[in-house]
């Protein structure tokens, strides 16, 4: 196995596992559920869309913006470039195809998902917008390529357990 393969894995489970917390976190403090109230097949479900889809692709983001970037502007410059790219042409597409890939997994019909995605998109991106631009800049200037990924899942955990209130309520 290849060592982009091995690395694109290691991330996908990191991911999965942090998504997987920020679910649990949602279920237990967000929705009040006890732990034996768990709903684990939805917390699995979180936590695969991290292995299979979110963790691959931040990954391969990542290292995309580090070479589109050019490495002789100075730092700060730098990560402020790389925020702006990751904030206007990455996170819009990827939240919107968040919305789409969790409500398949959760069963929703395409007109459920057409109405989560013009109920929530706007107010998810506007969350987005404003904790992310900070928390990227801060990874982009001080967190090593190699870590960024696994720096941006901690500060998901926040993220997940918001994201997963969003996509997982019933639509009304």
């Amino acid at each position: 196995m290849s060592t982009s393969i091995r690395a694109l894995i290691t991330e996908g489970i990191r991911v999965g596992a942090i998504m997987g917390a920020g679910d649990a976190l949602c279920q237990t403090w967000v929705e009040n559920r006890e732990l034996r109230n768990l709903d684990v097949n939805r917390m699995l479900r979180f936590a695969s869309v991290g292995v299979v889809y979110v963790g691959p692709a931040l990954k391969i983001w990542y290292g995309a913006l580090d070479k589109i970037v050019s490495k002789s502007n100075p730092p700060m410059k730098r990560a402020l470039k790389k925020m702006a790219i990751d904030q206007t042409a990455f996170a819009p597409a990827f939240i919107a195809s968040l919305i789409g890939i969790f409500g398949l997994i959760n069963g929703e019909t395409t007109t459920v998902i057409k109405e989560r995605f013009q109920n929530d998109y706007l107010s998810i991106l506007s969350r987005n917008y404003m904790l992310w631009p900070a928390a990227q800049v801060i990874n982009f200037s001080l967190v090593p390529l190699n870590y960024q990924v696994l720096y941006a899942q901690f500060v998901s955990l926040i993220w997940n357990t918001y994201l997963s209130m969003k996509l997982n309520d019933e639509q009304k």
